[in-house]
């Protein structure tokens, strides 16, 4: 707790909590990266597993990139608000559970990431995604919509 106080008493949370438009500044940007994220990687996901095929699997697979760009901006922005309010934050169980489900929805999202890498292409291009792909699609359909409820529910919990 005593880290949490500090982090709390640092000069960017001083920062955040005096300067009118940076909190607001900060919780767009995890907004935009949260789309940027969850809707890339659920578009993929979707496809993946079998939805919407005039779509070209390839085509989705592009759309990675953006996702990992958005998975980047939402620690750091999300690092900021953190800081905010460690001391609210730190002990609140939801976010200690949307923090658990973002490293194996993260981890999750690398393996996929590296199956992809690993296979050349070959079954994106042939589209006939892997048993073990689309176990990767599904778990992280489930993983990411944990983040996103659980991150919801620190509000209230």
């Amino acid at each position: 707790m005593d880290f949490l106080v500090w982090l709390e008493n640092t000069a960017i949370a001083d920062a955040i909590r005096t300067i009118p438009w940076l909190y607001p500044m900060f919780e767009t940007g995890h907004y935009i990266g949260l789309s940027l994220l969850v809707g890339g990687i659920m578009l993929i996901d979707l496809r993946v597993l079998g939805m919407a095929r005039g779509l070209p699997l390839k085509g989705m697979i592009g759309l990675l990139p953006f996702v990992w760009a958005g998975f980047i901006i939402n620690v750091l922005t999300g690092s900021m608000l953190f800081i905010y309010g460690a001391t609210n934050f730190g002990v609140n169980r939801a976010f200690q559970l949307k923090m658990a489900f973002m490293i194996v929805a993260g981890l999750n999202a690398l393996a996929f990431d590296v199956a992809v890498r690993r296979s050349g292409g070959q079954w994106v291009a042939a589209d006939r995604p892997p048993t073990i792909v689309k176990g990767f699609a599904t778990l992280s359909l489930v993983f990411w919509l944990c983040v996103v409820t659980t991150g919801r529910w620190m509000a209230y919990l």
